[in-house]
């Protein structure tokens, strides 16, 4: 093995190390003022390592994200304006099992800088796969309509919905998903933009 090798296998060592540290400490302490120190230190390496390998928290925190939504399988892609429930529900699922990990992701200043890193993306496919409905819709009902579906397509919006109505978490994410379901349908049988309208 040649040494560039043996030193690329140690930074991904090191690297691995540190965002399997942080997901850990979100989900066992939720934690929300999670250090570079406290990762260093739960990661078992020098705080100066560290920021060898990522220049700041953010930097840390959204690789942070990206490993932890790919390790649980979430799916991003959307082929269809029908796959937004279901892609939706299957996001859900992947994301229940670890249920306080979930909860920390939404109510920490920690876990949302995780979770920022993928919303994006999934934001970027709701949109697209909204297009076709929203193309022929009046411009201002479609404006709101996808922001609310955007916003429903969360573990925000389940984990609220749980948390606030008692509902257990199955229930709450079939709420949320019949909710995307239904408008959804509500915007593709909406009128389109009226001839002169000024859309307020």
């Amino acid at each position: 093995m040649s040494m560039s090798s043996l030193r690329e296998r140690q930074a991904d060592l090191v690297r691995t190390s540190a965002l399997d540290a942080a997901i850990a400490a979100l989900e066992t302490r939720g934690v929300d003022d999670l250090s570079m120190a406290d990762i260093a230190a739960a990661a078992g390496v020098s705080l100066r390592t560290l920021y060898r390998h990522f220049p700041d928290r953010a930097a840390l925190l959204q690789a942070a994200g990206e490993r932890l939504y790919a390790s649980l399988g979430v799916p991003f892609a959307i082929a269809s304006v029908q796959d937004i429930a279901p892609s939706f529900r299957e996001a859900a699922r992947r994301l229940a099992d670890r249920p306080t990990l979930v909860r920390a992701l939404v109510r920490s200043n920690a876990g949302r800088a995780m979770r920022s890193a993928v919303r994006g993306e999934r934001l970027a496919e709701i949109r697209a796969a909204l297009g076709p409905i929203t193309q022929s819709a009046d411009p201002g009902l479609a404006a709101r309509a996808s922001a609310v579906i955007a916003h429903l397509c969360s573990a925000a919006a389940w984990v609220s919905v749980a948390d606030e109505s008692g509902l257990a978490d199955p229930e709450a994410q079939a709420a949320v998903g019949w909710a995307i379901e239904t408008l959804v349908g509500a915007l593709a049988q909406a009128p389109g933009p009226v001839p002169g309208k000024v859309d307020r």
